[in-house]
Formats: C-alpha cells, sequence, structure tokens
C-alpha cells in the first residue's frame, strides 16, 4: 500500500491546491489531473484481472482517495470512475462486461455518473416514480426525472435506476448513442461536484443495457454500498487530515500579541480534538476494510466509518478556522474551499437509522 500512497503523492505534486482552487471557482472537471490518474492505472483498483483491472481492491482504492484529498485535491471523480462500475461487474451480463469494464479501466470510458434520487422521494427508493416500460420487442422506454446526479456532463456511461413492474431496475446508458435524449441542467450547489438536474423523457433502450434482472436493481447497488461508504469516509479523512497539517503548521507558526497562537489553549483543544476524532474514524475505517476484504458484511462498520469520518473532517474544519481566524475565509488558504467540499459528507440520517436498527436493534424509526 505504500507504493500506491507514494505513486499518488507523486502524481499531485503537479495538482497542488492551487489548481484545485481555480476548479472549484470555474466549476470545472479536473481533466488533466484525471488523465495522470489514468495513466497511473488506478482506474482499474476495484475491477479484476480478467476485466482488466488490476484487482488492487478495496484497501488500494481508499488509499488512492485518501491521498489526494489529503494533498488539497478532490478525488470525486477518481472514487466515481473506480467503483460507480461495479454496478456492472455485479449486474451486467458477460458481454455488458466485456464490452465496457476493460474500457473503463484503461480510461477509454468513463463511468462517473449514477442517477438514482429523485426530487420527491429523495432517497426513499420504494417510492420511485422513474419508470422503465418493457415494449413488445423487447425494448425498455426510459422515463425519469433525477436530481442531485453528480458528472453526468462528463461521463460516458450513466447507471440509471427506475421502477419496473417487477420492481427497482437497473439500466447503463450510454451517453455516445443516447445523449440526445437527456436533458442535463446544472445545480449549483455548496461545493465543485459538478452536479445537475436530469430528465429522461421517453428514451428507448434495447433490453441489452439492462443491468441484471428486473426487479433486482436495488440489490445490485446495495452489493457496493459498504465500498462506496467507505471511500466517502477516505474523502472526508483525507480532507480533515489536509485541514489539520495546515491548521497546526498555522498554530506553530503564527504570532500575535507576542506569542505564537498554539500556545492558547484556545486554539490547541480544538486541534486536539479533531486529531482524536480523525484517528478514531481512521481505525474504524480500517477495520470496515478488514470485514469488506475478507467477505464478510461490514454494512455496520462501512456505515459508521462513513458517519464518523464526515464528522470528523466536520469539527477538523471548524479547528482550522478556529487556527486561521479571518484568514481561513480567504480562498488563497484553503480552508473555506474544504469546509465547504466536508459539507457533502455530513448527511447521515439514513445511515443512523440504518445503525439503529441493524447494529443497535432498535425498531424501526418513523
Amino acid at each position: 500500500m505504500s507504493t500506491v500512497r507514494a505513486t499518488v503523492r507523486r502524481i499531485m505534486e503537479d495538482f497542488g491546491p492551487d489548481y484545485w482552487r481555480e476548479l472549484d471557482a470555474q466549476r470545472a472537471f479536473p481533466q488533466p489531473f484525471f488523465e495522470a490518474m489514468g495513466k497511473a492505472g488506478f482506474f482499474g483498483t476495484l475491477l479484476p484481472v480478467e476485466h482488466g483491472g488490476s484487482g488492487a481492491g478495496p484497501a488500494a482504492a481508499a488509499a488512492i482517495v485518501e491521498e489526494i484529498n489529503r494533498a488539497g485535491g478532490d478525488a470525486a471523480a477518481i472514487n466515481a470512475q473506480m467503483a460507480i462500475c461495479g454496478a456492472i461487474l455485479r449486474g451486467g451480463s458477460d458481454a455488458q462486461k466485456a464490452r465496457y469494464l476493460t474500457a473503463v479501466a484503461r480510461g477509454a470510458r468513463r463511468c462517473l455518473a449514477l442517477a438514482a434520487s429523485e426530487p420527491d422521494c429523495g432517497a426513499d427508493m420504494s417510492a420511485l416514480e422513474s419508470t422503465a416500460e418493457r415494449q413488445a420487442d423487447g425494448s425498455w422506454l426510459l422515463k425519469a426525472h433525477k436530481v442531485f446526479i453528480s458528472m453526468v456532463e462528463h461521463t460516458d456511461l450513466l447507471v440509471l435506476l427506475t421502477r419496473t413492474d417487477q420492481g427497482p431496475g437497473l439500466f447503463l446508458i450510454d451517453r455516445r448513442e443516447h445523449g440526445e435524449a437527456l436533458e442535463v441542467r446544472p445545480l449549483e450547489l455548496i461545493a465543485n461536484r459538478m452536479t445537475t438536474t436530469l430528465f429522461v423523457d421517453g428514451l428507448r433502450v434495447p433490453d441489452e443495457m439492462r443491468l441484471g434482472e428486473p426487479g433486482s436493481g436495488l440489490t445490485t447497488l446495495m452489493g457496493g454500498f459498504a465500498v462506496r461508504r467507505v471511500l466517502a469516509a477516505c474523502e472526508s479523512i483525507g480532507n480533515a487530515r489536509f485541514l489539520l497539517d495546515r491548521a497546526l503548521e498555522h498554530a506553530r507558526t503564527r504570532e500575535v500579541f507576542g506569542r505564537i497562537i498554539g500556545q492558547n489553549q484556545g486554539v490547541q483543544y480544538p486541534l486536539a480534538q479533531a486529531y482524536a476524532r480523525v484517528e478514531a474514524a481512521d481505525l474504524m475505517r480500517a477495520d470496515a476494510l478488514r470485514l469488506i476484504e475478507a467477505g464478510e458484511d461490514a454494512g455496520g462498520r462501512s456505515a459508521l466509518a462513513k458517519v464518523l469520518a464526515s464528522e470528523a473532517a466536520w469539527e477538523t474544519a471548524r479547528a482550522a478556522l478556529t487556527s486561521f481566524g479571518g484568514w481561513g475565509l480567504a480562498s488563497e488558504m484553503h480552508v473555506e474551499r474544504k469546509l465547504r467540499e466536508c459539507t457533502v459528507f455530513i448527511f447521515n440520517n439514513l445511515l443512523m437509522s440504518m445503525i439503529s436498527q441493524r447494529v443497535l436493534g432498535l425498531p424501526k424509526g418513523f
């Protein structure tokens, strides 16, 4: 794993915090960085060798994501390219796997977008309004309205969750073939996640673009939830360590009223508490990875890792602001950008509910 981390660190030397600050201001896709990571062979980290991947596994993917964010970057696009194609790996036919997975691993096809959440049902997948209707010739007619879908404008392949007569269904849309049937409206968010609202109005796709059996869509997606939670935790841990490193350096060197501000308990204690939270989240992340790589149920541990890591990053951002004071609000210090990126992961209500029920054995809440 040290080799993976060292390779990412070398790449990040060419894509420092100022590069990401400019992208954030432009709301742009990190094209040169994405290409550099592809040349390093990281896109196939979670794919087996027989499908063009490296088979390095979740621990390697976790290290990649953490190191990108720890260096001041944003691993969202790399995280997506590594993980979203898992829906094809789990639910795709042999022909789909052969056609798409090697191309994704090489970077010849981008697989960056999963369209699941909707305006009215949010994350309640039992209330999906998007539909897929089977036609007489075996094709499917897709109608969908999705929100908070990241990187649709920058992907080749889009995984779409709909409702079928048999239950939730998954479909793979190739934007090179059907892009004209998608209406994409940018949605400005607090952070540069390249997020959009997506409309699919009467798109007909052949049956070979279906992933898995009708009704199995949610099960196919859930098969990758533990890894996705851990990678989200890694983004948060990386963000937290970036912030902590900068805040500590500032606290050790900034002098006000004739003394180093790091001598003040009002600066020391928030940083010490942030460090404790980050280390605890790291341990939970490691335990979740241990279970995943052992083939055991990591649902509860991965949920805890994501919750602890996102909260640790949020509190570390606050501690960094305490250290920097007003300078923390200046974009050139990169604290305010990371604080905004930390907000993306702090919504944990569904995970709290899952932990309450599946881990603690409490009744279903309302």
